[in-house]
Protein backbone atom coordinates (compact mmCIF):
# COMPACT_ATOMS: atom_id res chain seq x y z
CA UNK A 1 0.00 0.00 0.00
CA UNK A 2 1.61 3.24 -1.11
CA UNK A 3 1.39 6.54 0.71
CA UNK A 4 -0.55 8.84 -1.61
CA UNK A 5 -2.32 12.17 -1.67
CA UNK A 6 -6.08 12.18 -2.04
CA UNK A 7 -5.89 15.60 -3.76
CA UNK A 8 -3.02 17.23 -5.63
CA UNK A 9 -3.98 20.67 -4.36
CA UNK A 10 -3.69 21.54 -0.67
CA UNK A 11 -6.20 23.41 1.43
CA UNK A 12 -4.51 26.79 1.89
CA UNK A 13 -5.02 29.54 4.44
CA UNK A 14 -3.11 32.78 4.65
CA UNK A 15 -2.90 34.67 7.92
CA UNK A 16 -0.76 37.79 7.77
CA UNK A 17 2.78 36.80 6.91
CA UNK A 18 2.19 33.02 7.25
CA UNK A 19 0.61 30.51 4.94
CA UNK A 20 -0.79 27.19 6.15
CA UNK A 21 -1.14 24.24 3.79
CA UNK A 22 -2.93 20.92 4.38
CA UNK A 23 -2.89 17.93 2.03
CA UNK A 24 -5.29 15.02 2.48
CA UNK A 25 -4.00 11.46 2.20
CA UNK A 26 -5.83 8.42 0.89
CA UNK A 27 -5.21 6.57 4.20
CA UNK A 28 -4.41 7.71 7.76
CA UNK A 29 -0.91 7.37 9.18
CA UNK A 30 -0.13 4.12 10.99
CA UNK A 31 3.15 3.53 12.88
CA UNK A 32 5.14 2.13 9.97
CA UNK A 33 3.87 4.56 7.37
CA UNK A 34 4.57 7.51 9.69
CA UNK A 35 8.04 6.17 10.53
CA UNK A 36 8.85 5.86 6.82
CA UNK A 37 7.60 9.43 6.24
CA UNK A 38 9.61 10.85 9.13
CA UNK A 39 12.80 9.11 8.02
CA UNK A 40 12.37 10.27 4.44
CA UNK A 41 11.33 13.89 5.07
CA UNK A 42 14.56 14.60 6.96
CA UNK A 43 16.78 13.19 4.23
CA UNK A 44 19.14 15.65 2.54
CA UNK A 45 19.83 13.57 -0.57
CA UNK A 46 20.47 9.98 -1.69
CA UNK A 47 23.88 9.79 -0.01
CA UNK A 48 23.37 12.00 3.06
CA UNK A 49 21.00 11.10 5.88
CA UNK A 50 22.05 14.02 8.05
CA UNK A 51 18.88 15.46 9.54
CA UNK A 52 17.54 18.53 7.76
CA UNK A 53 14.74 20.88 8.64
CA UNK A 54 11.41 20.04 7.05
CA UNK A 55 8.29 22.20 7.03
CA UNK A 56 5.97 19.16 6.79
CA UNK A 57 4.13 17.80 9.82
CA UNK A 58 2.10 14.61 10.19
CA UNK A 59 0.64 12.81 13.18
CA UNK A 60 -0.37 9.24 13.91
CA UNK A 61 -3.95 8.35 13.03
CA UNK A 62 -4.53 11.47 10.93
CA UNK A 63 -4.95 11.45 7.14
CA UNK A 64 -3.22 14.77 6.52
CA UNK A 65 0.17 16.40 6.04
CA UNK A 66 0.45 20.00 7.13
CA UNK A 67 2.92 22.79 6.52
CA UNK A 68 3.11 26.33 7.87
CA UNK A 69 5.68 28.73 6.47
CA UNK A 70 6.34 32.48 6.46
CA UNK A 71 5.60 34.28 3.20
CA UNK A 72 6.96 37.54 1.86
CA UNK A 73 4.43 38.03 -0.93
CA UNK A 74 0.82 36.80 -0.66
CA UNK A 75 0.66 36.66 -4.47
CA UNK A 76 3.25 33.85 -4.42
CA UNK A 77 0.96 31.40 -2.61
CA UNK A 78 -0.02 29.54 -5.79
CA UNK A 79 3.65 29.10 -6.69
CA UNK A 80 4.40 27.92 -3.13
CA UNK A 81 1.53 25.39 -3.32
CA UNK A 82 3.04 23.93 -6.49
CA UNK A 83 6.59 23.83 -5.13
CA UNK A 84 5.59 22.33 -1.78
CA UNK A 85 3.30 19.76 -3.41
CA UNK A 86 6.16 18.63 -5.68
CA UNK A 87 8.49 18.31 -2.69
CA UNK A 88 5.87 16.43 -0.69
CA UNK A 89 5.18 14.04 -3.58
CA UNK A 90 8.91 13.23 -3.71
CA UNK A 91 8.97 12.57 0.03
CA UNK A 92 5.88 10.37 -0.19
CA UNK A 93 7.41 8.37 -3.07
CA UNK A 94 10.51 7.67 -0.97
CA UNK A 95 8.41 6.91 2.10
CA UNK A 96 6.23 4.51 0.10
CA UNK A 97 9.33 2.65 -1.07
CA UNK A 98 10.65 2.43 2.49
CA UNK A 99 7.22 1.33 3.78
CA UNK A 100 7.11 -1.49 1.21
CA UNK A 101 10.48 -2.71 2.51
CA UNK A 102 9.17 -2.57 6.07
CA UNK A 103 6.12 -4.62 5.13
CA UNK A 104 8.24 -7.20 3.30
CA UNK A 105 10.47 -8.03 6.27
CA UNK A 106 12.08 -6.89 9.48
CA UNK A 107 11.27 -3.18 9.36
CA UNK A 108 13.96 -2.30 11.94
CA UNK A 109 16.57 -3.48 9.47
CA UNK A 110 15.36 -1.40 6.51
CA UNK A 111 18.11 0.47 4.70
CA UNK A 112 17.33 3.98 3.49
CA UNK A 113 16.66 4.14 -0.27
Amino acid sequence: MSIALADDKPETQQKGTRANFRWRLTDPWDERRLAAFLMTKHRRNDADWTRRASPFYASLGQATVECSIPIADPEAITELETMLTRELLGILTGASHMHEQMEAGDWKGVNPP
